[in-house]
């Protein structure tokens, strides 16, 4: 898209938000457009670095509607176009809730979350100075039924995929889980503790089934289980939320996620030395326990102030093709602030740290890894009017591996219109 075309989608959203806004005295829809310009020091985010200058536009339109007193429907979307020395994208993004009161005590709900995006800077990514870009897809049903005034359960079934750009397909993993959870209010409106269990096998569908080490000088074939790599994993965690007052709020959960790999049914490893070929079997299928911990803590000292954190440790799907999953710890801190009736100030800093077992590599060879990364933002945003603002960013970020590989940094700088029409 050059950048004559990405004007004329500005104009065209600007445009189709006006009517919606003209058209809908009941504020069904809101329509936000958001333009930027701003300058990376690290496009794609390579140990090399490559400086780049972008535009993006970002439409976000969120819709809701009540056909009846027992059924409501809401859709939030964002097309996000990109214009940079890499190239032009466009990456659109979508959630929708359908909702419908069977009766007063039974609650049905169905949803679909779509997303996309690249994979700039990941740890698997070539660092050869291209942008890879992914999509995700996620469909869930859900069944909510009050028990009692203080009781309530809920069931829940959802399928996910994760598709990636050709070189990187081997990324690609399909989700199918389903979950049931036990609320019960201790306190009105202040305390509320769940019970939950959450069952889900994640499948790979496009993993390798040889490899070669250069630093062995051997190579694997590996062959899976049902000629699939997949694994199954069962979450079991109790939760608490409370209300302290008007300014503190907070809730943990805490209990753990079993893991039963079913990669290789055999991987057969020939080694080559001075002529002579050996070859090993083995078997990566032991069960694993991982640790399921999240907590957050909000503080409002004023309607013009608000302070968080959260806290969260979980086992995931692999980033990495060489593991079938990985142990995800993140700390965040946001802090939001109104300086003056039109000014207002946002920062945020993320830590988080990737561990990657030897108990879950696909391929027999790979060895116990970590990846760290911080992300910090800070931004300032301006009120014209009703309808304009002015945005300023500034963000860094950086990521290390512990495997010998060479970690980035990236620090981007960019400003901002957005228009909100409703």
């Amino acid at each position: 898209m050059s950048r004559t075309k990405l004007l004329v989608s500005v104009v065209v959203g600007l445009m189709v938000g006006q009517l919606f806004a003209a058209g809908d005295q009941d504020h069904l829809f809101k329509v936000v457009n958001t333009v930027r310009f701003g300058y990376s020091d690290n496009l794609h985010r390579t140990p090399e670095g490559k400086g780049s200058t972008f535009v993006t536009d970002t439409i976000d339109l969120s819709f809701r509607a009540a056909f009846s007193d027992r059924t409501d429907l809401i859709i939030k979307s964002q097309l996000n176009l990109l214009d940079d020395n890499g190239g032009n994208e466009i990456y659109p993004n979508l959630y929708a809730m359908l909702n419908h009161n069977v009766s007063p005590r039974l609650l049905l709900g169905l949803s679909e979350y779509y997303r996309s995006g690249d994979k700039s800077g990941s740890g698997s990514t070539p660092s050869d100075g291209k942008r890879y870009n992914f999509f995700e897809n996620k469909v869930g049903l859900s069944a909510d039924y009050v028990l009692t005034g203080r009781d309530r359960l809920g069931f829940s079934l959802d399928h996910d995929i994760l598709r990636h750009d050709e070189a990187i397909n081997t990324l690609d993993y399909t989700t199918i889980g389903g979950g049931a959870s036990w609320q019960r209010e201790l306190v009105p409106q202040r305390t509320q503790v769940t019970f939950s269990l959450n069952p889900s096998r994640t499948t790979y569908d496009n993993l390798p089934k040889d490899s070669f080490s250069s630093s062995t000088n051997s190579t694997n074939s590996v062959s899976y289980l049902d000629d699939q790599a997949y694994y199954d994993a069962l979450s079991v965690s109790a939760g608490l939320s409370h209300t302290f007052n008007q300014q503190w709020q907070g809730h943990i959960e805490a209990g753990v996620t079993c893991v039963q790999p079913n990669f290789s049914d055999s991987i057969t490893t020939n080694i080559t030395t001075n002529g002579v070929s050996v070859k090993t079997n083995t078997l990566e299928n032991a069960q694993t326990i991982s640790p399921l911990l999240r907590a957050g803590l909000v503080y409002s000292p004023s309607p013009r102030t608000r302070l968080s954190t959260d806290f969260s440790m979980s086992h995931t799907p692999s980033d990495d093709t060489g593991y079938g999953g990985q142990n995800t710890t993140e700390l965040r801190f946001d802090a939001q602030h109104e300086l003056t009736a039109k000014l207002m100030a946002k920062a945020n800093v993320r830590f988080s740290s990737v561990t990657y077992d030897e108990q879950d590599a696909t391929d027999g060879s790979s060895k116990d890894k970590q990846e760290d990364r911080m992300d910090l933002e800070f931004a300032l945003t301006y009120k014209l009017n009703r309808m304009h603002f002015i945005e300023a960013r500034v963000q860094h970020t950086e990521k290390e591996y512990s495997n010998g590989a060479e970690g980035w940094t990236e620090n981007r700088a960019d400003i901002g219109w957005r228009v909100e029409l409703n």
